[in-house]
């Protein structure tokens, strides 16, 4: 059995501050128009180009007329005359020129002969427009860099004159699957083996975020075969991820390739499920290698890659929220010698209080990793809890407050 005793354990924050100090980010920047931009990351600040409105304009549909036909109250308008004493004008349409201000058109009776009678005194001049400008004025600082684009954005950009943007290339992720248990997805798998399910999904939460997931073959437990996927990928990618591999069985080279070639960062981690996740550098390009459970690989590539793909595109995203709940049912603690993260489904009881339901931790059912909303950190220390006792808890990405 080769040794393992020098193996370097991290918590999640050394883990990824590690990973995050070693990375030499090359960023390529593109132009593209808005109608490819959406949920890009934007490279550089966006200023308006334009002035809007750029000509006082009604704010509803309305008769614009006079400010100082009003000075002295309400006039007489027996026998005014659409464009010499008021006007029609709608929504979002530019003042008819002389005139200054905006009466709604249900503050007025319009008469069959063209004639009107204002039922209203307006108080001020301009009442009822938006001036020039009231929109968006020339200059404005529509968007900084890092800003991820949403479909409000890129109307705001077209207000502003602004057809195409400067945005960041994804960067490429090489998913390399390994073990000689793996085969690809099928009807009916070989007996003995197993369906490869964690390269869709990593590769899925990697385009969520932003990145440009390319996955490769399977690739059997065999040290030359898996030396030549990481050269291959250290070639053409900005990020490696290693799914397996990455724990202490007689099979498992990976670790040892990356020491030999490469430099590990931390061999594992003080948590589990998915504690044998690894950060290395080899060749230059981040390497991050998660357990091949999928219930341990579904929330470690959340914790491990997400902050280096925010890093790469300079997301500037917020730390997962931390809520109080109160358990529903006891959570019993085993003694062990690492942190356990329990998954838990957080919802509101009929008086409102904020709940948080366990879901089963030995289940590999992927069906009840999807339920979870939120991480419940049962700390080495901690001997368990009671149902009813008030826990801290970590909202899981997408980080969602809603049905909370």
């Amino acid at each position: 059995m080769r040794d393992h005793s020098s193996h370097r354990i991290a918590t999640r924050a050394q883990a990824v501050n590690g990973l995050l100090e070693r990375c030499n980010f090359h960023r390529r920047v593109e132009e593209v128009d808005l109608w490819d931009a959406f949920d890009r990351v934007l490279a550089g600040d966006v200023f308006s180009e334009l002035t809007l409105p750029n000509k006082p304009t009604s704010r509803m549909d309305a008769i614009a007329v006079h400010f100082d036909d009003f000075a002295h109250g309400m006039p007489d308008t027996h026998g005014w005359r659409r464009g010499r004493e008021f006007e029609f004008c709608n929504t979002g349409i530019a003042m008819p020129d002389g005139f200054d201000t905006a009466i709604r058109i249900e503050d007025v009776e319009v008469h069959d002969d063209g004639t009107v009678r204002v039922l209203s005194v307006p108080h001020e001049r301009g009442e009822m427009t938006s001036p020039v400008g009231a929109l968006i004025r020339k200059g404005t600082l529509l968007a900084r860099r890092g800003a991820r684009l949403t479909p409000t954005l890129l109307a705001l950009f077209t207000q502003g004159g602004v057809l195409r943007v400067p945005v960041v290339v994804p960067p490429t992720v090489v998913f390399i699957p390994t073990g000689n248990e793996l085969v690809d997805p099928c009807a009916e798998p070989p007996l003995g083996k197993n369906v490869d399910s964690n390269s869709i999904m990593i590769c899925g939460k990697l385009a969520a975020w932003g990145a440009h997931p390319v996955r490769h073959d399977i690739i059997p437990d065999d040290r030359a075969q898996i030396l030549s996927a990481l050269e291959e990928a250290a070639a053409t990618a900005d990020f490696i991820v290693v799914n397996a591999g990455s724990s202490k069985g007689s099979d498992d080279w990976t670790i040892e390739l990356l020491e030999e070639y490469g430099e590990v960062l931390n061999h594992e981690t003080d948590q589990g499920p998915g504690r044998h996740s690894s950060s290395s550098i080899f060749h230059g390009t981040p390497v991050v290698g998660i357990s091949g459970p999928p219930v341990g690989a579904e929330f470690t590539a959340d914790w491990f890659l997400k902050p280096v793909i925010d890093a790469f595109l300079g997301v500037d995203e917020p730390a997962p929220p931390v809520l109080y709940a109160y358990l529903t049912e006891d959570v019993p603690v085993r003694p062990r010698q690492f942190n356990v993260i329990k998954r838990v489904r957080l919802f509101r009881d009929d008086d409102g209080y904020l709940m948080a339901e366990p879901l089963p931790m030995e289940s590999p059912i992927l069906k009840d990793c999807d339920r979870a909303n939120a991480f419940l950190v049962l700390r080495q220390d901690c001997t368990g809890y009671q149902a009813g006792d008030m826990v801290e808890v970590e909202l899981r990405w997408p980080y969602s407050m809603l049905g909370v």
